[in-house]
């Protein structure tokens, strides 16, 4: 046995050939009776029901449900679902007990005592909870404006979505407080400034041969990626490179882990970006055609755009200090970007007009034969027929053979030649004189030679000392990352999570992680950063969150509505972005009224505790004149309440469900067991409640108020003749692999070549012209940012390291009273956020929040395993336990976040014990697009001599656990 040295990896990937033999012949079969499944029409028999988990919001894995006599009884992993693998978590176990929990609200209620005391909840009829509803919000509108209201929505479990658009029309408010500002939404924020929405997320399920995840822990957490996916990716990579603070559970097995000092993200991304460039490791091809790399910068040039505004959500006039043919000539567009180009000697330039059509309806992009193309190019000439979506095909592609690229098992996508320059040679490093049109000489610098200096600032040397990382380990990683191991496309992606958005610089984290993907060539490659997931199935934005009707005025449609969005003031890319208020800006104005009253709301699915101060948010929320909340539980937030609504489990509903990430899996939610009582589906509640208002809800003007099996059918309508067919496929062959589905986009890599990265609408709806490039105003990925140079100044335009105020760096001081950095945002196994505490497979496990201390820092505090210990900020002070853990740094704690005890009385339930974000500053977040820093702030830790607060479940022995086990009869009272 001396002689052995296998580790763990080691011996994965040597029995992974053996285990990938005997899965062949494995398959579960579906129990499925002949006739249709329907859950009215259950009694005495026993049916497996194909379906997807929402145990928690963020992923979609695969589960059979077995119903017996009507009863959900058994939860089990999906053998068909290629993005979770056949398994499910803890979380999706444990839904039988969230779907027949005694506690589960049943009826409509409204409080009948004073808010901040019991509400003493009082059962009402649906129809006066919806007229008081309307009347409240009503009430409110009236007396104080539309922007006094604002809408607060948690996790994304596709139907309960409407917080973030859905009311927009109702409540005509620019303020919306949603989950979205700190999860997952600056990385869209981010890419889309950088190249298109939503590319924050990476094709990891196609197994990159070097997984890189960065400030996760996806294994345990389902975030994005199952689990059981995770695993199998990191085992079966050649290098895993960790990055975080901590020494993760799956961290342990890197190959590389980057241990930076929590915050300081930025100076590593450009660090490993300068190992890169002066190792020459950059996918030259890429970012000389399809950047905006070789765009020309003149440091002393005016700003300036053209006419006609970049459409993202509004539309934006772009003010750049690039060099556009305008500045050179009378005549010349501002939309033709220069270069300098080496084969000549002299300017070209690209021309960037593809921007144009969203902005201009008398614009067709298909006739304009330089739209989108380099001078003496016309490159997205190469296919047959008009360029629309009809009649495209990669197989008429010409120019670019392509070939199938993955790996052995995996589904295979078209992966076109990377595309060359025909005619020019555009210079990257250097400066060029040149002339302007009124006879000015000025100095033109290449945006990459700008991009070069940026990184060499942040050479590892430099970064060493910021990420307090040894230098020599930074470039080991970032030559692990950048060198090939196929000559034909990049290494993969990078799993950037939650984390980076936290700190207070979450934009520049992001758009640094990106740049790095970029340079290496993981740009809509294999296994790279591809986005969502695309498929014609319109879950999110014509299914809950908003109505189907192009005619009715949103909020987006109302500039003058939009300029009371709070927070606007102190963050102006909001004006670009234009997705929510920001949260500590809505909860500071309930409190002082400035600048305007905040009094009235709705909350779906989501909870105060999430985001920013949540004393704060507590008291903003208690003097509201009119609140109502949609929910399966009564919870702190729902105590608020004027009125609850109650809504139903996902073993109870019917909805389509395609990877929100890069997953490329499409399936559904099936109805398993009817619902509880009198629970309502979340979309037919707020469709009910814009019939009362008398604004259409849907597509048709003949049919505004659609049934529910009519927006089923509509929603699926690209992919399936009806909903109960695409059910019954569904049922019977499992999960689509969206590649096979849609060849032509998601089954094809570097879709910026082909056109169908981004697609640009002419005045036919239904007419998608096809043109290479991204959805930015340069129609490039862009290492500078013309958005960010737009509203925050050129020294934006590229990713910089930008400590926060209350980081050590800036505010020293602070740090001598408070001296321990506090991480959150732990992630539990059997909880996703602040669901699942009344769970008692769940809470048995977990019965209390725990704090993770590293055993010497617990040492010198006289703190023991399981002792209850204070962590106390300028701002708060909770309880959480102590559980030593070497992983953590020393002057490192990492806390859980929105905890709170069902056990304990209304109507706060105990948050004010354990909720972390009492400790978090309020006045200070992200500049660019308001994030609150929630972690990485000054604590001091010490014992709590009162140990276990009142009242609270803190082990798995309590009998109270018992009063939470499944309640199967009555479910129709």
């Amino acid at each position: 046995m001396a002689k052995l040295n296998v580790s763990r990896r080691t011996f994965v990937k040597m029995t992974a050939a053996t285990a990938a033999v005997a899965a062949v012949g494995a398959t579960a079969g579906s129990a499925l009776a002949e006739e249709p499944y329907t859950a009215a029409d259950s009694t005495g028999q026993v049916r497996r029901i194909r379906s997807c988990c929402r145990g928690c919001g963020k992923m979609e894995c695969g589960v059979w449900v077995t119903v017996e006599n009507g009863r959900a009884v058994k939860i089990e992993g999906d053998e068909s679902a290629p993005h979770s693998m056949g398994s499910c978590c803890a979380k999706s176990v444990s839904s039988i007990q969230a779907c027949y929990h005694p506690d589960r609200l049943r009826y409509p209620m409204k409080r009948t005592q004073p808010k901040g005391e019991d509400p003493g909840w009082q059962r009402i009829s649906w129809e006066e909870a919806l007229d008081t509803i309307v009347k409240g919000i009503e009430n409110v509108k009236a007396k104080y404006g539309g922007e006094s209201l604002f809408t607060m929505g948690g996790t994304g479990r596709i139907w309960c979505m409407s917080p973030y658009a859905g009311y927009g029309s109702w409540f005509m408010t620019p303020n919306t407080a949603v989950a979205w500002q700190v999860c997952k939404g600056p990385r869209h924020f981010s890419s889309a400034l950088t190249s298109e929405y939503n590319h924050s997320w990476s094709a990891s399920v196609e197994r990159p041969s070097v997984y890189t995840i960065w400030a996760s822990t996806p294994e345990v957490s389902n975030y994005d990626e199952a689990g059981r996916s995770v695993t199998d990716e990191v085992f079966q990579a050649d290098t895993f490179i960790s990055v975080d603070p901590r020494t993760t559970a799956l961290g342990k097995e890197a190959d590389i882990h980057l241990a930076l000092r929590a915050g300081t993200d930025t100076a590593l991304a450009l660090a490993m970006c300068d190992v890169v460039i002066k190792h020459d490791l950059v996918d030259w091809k890429f970012v000389r055609r399809w950047t905006n790399a070789p765009f020309l910068v003149v440091d002393d040039k005016e700003p300036s755009g053209p006419e006609i505004p970049h459409i993202f959500h509004g539309p934006n006039m772009i003010k750049t200090k690039l060099l556009t043919q305008a500045d050179l000539q009378e005549d010349g567009s501002p939309y033709k970007y220069m270069v300098w180009d080496s084969a000549s000697g002299s300017l070209k330039w690209f021309n960037a007009t593809g921007q144009r059509a969203a902005a201009d309806p008398t614009y067709d992009p298909a006739a304009d034969p330089e739209c989108n193309c380099w001078e003496g190019e016309q490159p997205w000439k190469r296919y047959d027929g008009t360029g629309h979506k009809d009649t495209w095909s990669r197989r008429n592609f010409k120019g670019m053979e392509g070939q199938a690229n993955l790996r052995e098992g995996q589904s295979q996508a078209w992966l076109p030649d990377e595309d060359d320059f025909e005619s020019i040679d555009p210079a990257l490093l250097g400066s060029f004189e040149v002339t302007f049109k009124d006879g000015s000489k000025h100095t033109a610098i290449p945006v990459w030679q700008k991009f070069v200096d940026r990184c060499d600032e942040y050479a590892p040397e430099k970064a060493a000392k910021i990420c307090e990382l040894d230098s020599a380990l930074i470039e080991k990683a970032a030559l692990a990352y950048a060198t090939r191991k196929d000559p034909r496309w990049g290494n993969g992606g990078i799993l950037y999570q939650l984390a980076i958005e936290h700190h207070g610089n979450s934009i520049m984290n992001c758009r640094a992680i990106e740049l790095l993907t970029c340079i290496t060539g993981n740009t809509d490659g294999p296994g790279g950063q591809r986005g969502a997931t695309k498929i014609d199935v319109n879950y999110m934005g014509n299914f809950s969150d908003q109505s189907y009707n192009a005619n009715i005025d949103s909020q987006l449609k109302h500039p003058e509505i939009m300029a009371k969005q709070l927070g606007r003031d102190e963050h102006p890319l909001f004006e670009w972005w234009g997705l929510w208020g920001n949260a500590n800006s809505i909860w500071k104005a309930g409190v002082t009224g400035d600048p305007y009253p905040v009094k009235g709301g709705v909350c779906q699915s989501g909870d105060f505790m999430n985001m920013g101060n949540t004393t704060m948010a507590w008291d903003c929320i208690k003097q509201l004149d009119f609140f109502f909340d949609i929910d399966l539980w009564h919870h702190p937030t729902s105590e608020l309440a004027d009125v609850i609504l109650p809504c139903r489990h996902w073993l109870e509903v019917p909805c389509p469900r395609q990877s929100q990430g890069s997953g490329g899996a499409l399936g559904a939610c099936v109805p398993c067991v009817e619902p509880l009582a009198e629970t309502w589906y979340d979309p037919e509640i707020v469709e009910a409640l814009y019939k009362r208002v008398g604004i259409p809800w849907g597509w048709d003007d003949d049919n505004p108020y659609p049934t529910l099996e009519e927006k089923l059918d509509y929603v699926v309508r690209e992919v399936a003749p009806s909903w109960k067919d695409y059910v019954e496929q569904f049922e019977e062959n499992g999960w689509w692999d969206v590649k096979k589905l849609r060849p032509d986009d998601w089954g094809t890599y570097r879709r910026y070549q082909t056109g169908f990265m981004k697609k640009s609408y002419t005045e036919a709806p239904n007419e998608h012209n096809v043109i290479p490039g991204f959805n930015t105003p340069t129609q490039k990925q862009e290492i500078w940012c013309t958005v960010m140079e737009t509203y925050c100044g050129a020294e934006d335009a590229l990713p910089d390291y930008r400590p926060n105020p209350d980081s050590r760096d800036r505010n020293p001081k602070l740090w001598e009273e408070y001296p321990v950095q506090c991480l959150t945002g732990r992630r539990i196994p059997v909880y996703f956020h602040s669901e699942h505490r009344q769970l008692p497979w769940c809470r048995e496990v977990w019965p209390a929040p725990r704090c993770e201390i590293n055993p010497d820092d617990a040492r010198e505090w006289g703190i023991e395993q399981g002792d209850w210990v204070w962590i106390e900020s300028p701002h708060g002070k909770i309880r959480q336990t102590a559980d030593l853990f070497y992983g953590v740094p020393h002057g490192v704690i990492n806390c859980e976040h929105t905890w709170w005890f069902p056990e304990c009385p209304a109507p706060e339930h105990g948050w004010r014990y354990s909720a972390v974000n009492q400790l978090v500053n309020n006045d200070i977040d992200d500049p660019h697009c308001g994030s609150s820093i929630v972690r990485g702030y000054p604590v001091k830790v010490y014992k709590a001599e009162e140990g276990c607060p009142d009242g609270i479940i803190a082990d798995a022995s309590d009998p109270r656990l018992k009063q939470w086990l499944p309640v199967y009869e009555g479910r129709d009272e």
